[in-house]
């Protein structure tokens, strides 16, 4: 009963982080994009929505991870990227993990039309805690996330890189 009441409370505690963690990677008010030069057809609100994807994709990726859920990751993950996640996962075990995201910030760097996807370069700073007995830490990574038309599937995560 006791082990039954524990992780209750401990689910309810995921759910109140990860809510608090998509409130906080909610975009700040009138943030101008930094792209100078949007792509034939693109709106300065598409440049908006491709920030509020991205920021929602960082969180719910790191969900993900923490659940080992990688048919979850294969929604916001492209195949090539996919398949390196995996391999990540099997070297990780199957252990449980947690991510906490304490402060999102998200910089759109570059958004292209490359024949028949939409690209964009995304940076993203803040904290994160990873392990409940050690602090948070700054984190830096560039994300390249990619809408390919034909596919269908809208932005998805091709490349992540640490910058930090």
């Amino acid at each position: 009963m006791l082990n039954r009441l524990r992780r209750s409370i401990a689910q309810r505690q995921t759910a109140r982080r990860v809510r608090a963690a998509q409130a906080k990677a909610a975009p700040p008010a009138k943030q101008e994009p930094s792209v100078r030069r949007l792509p034939k057809g693109m709106r300065k609100a598409d440049v908006q929505e491709v920030l509020r994807l991205a920021r929602l994709s960082f969180v719910q990726m790191q969900a993900a991870w923490d659940r080992n859920d990688v048919s979850a990751m294969g929604t916001l993950a492209m195949a090539p990227l996919l398949e390196d996640l995996r391999c990540q996962l099997d070297a990780r075990g199957p252990g449980p993990n947690h991510t906490e995201v304490l402060q999102l910030e998200a910089r759109l760097l570059t958004l292209e039309e490359l024949g028949d996807a939409f690209v964009a370069s995304v940076e993203f700073r803040g904290l994160i805690k990873e392990q409940h007995e050690v602090p948070a830490s700054p984190f830096r990574e560039l994300w390249l996330l990619a809408n390919v038309k034909s596919a269908g599937r809208g932005w998805q995560l091709a490349q992540v890189q640490s910058l930090s």
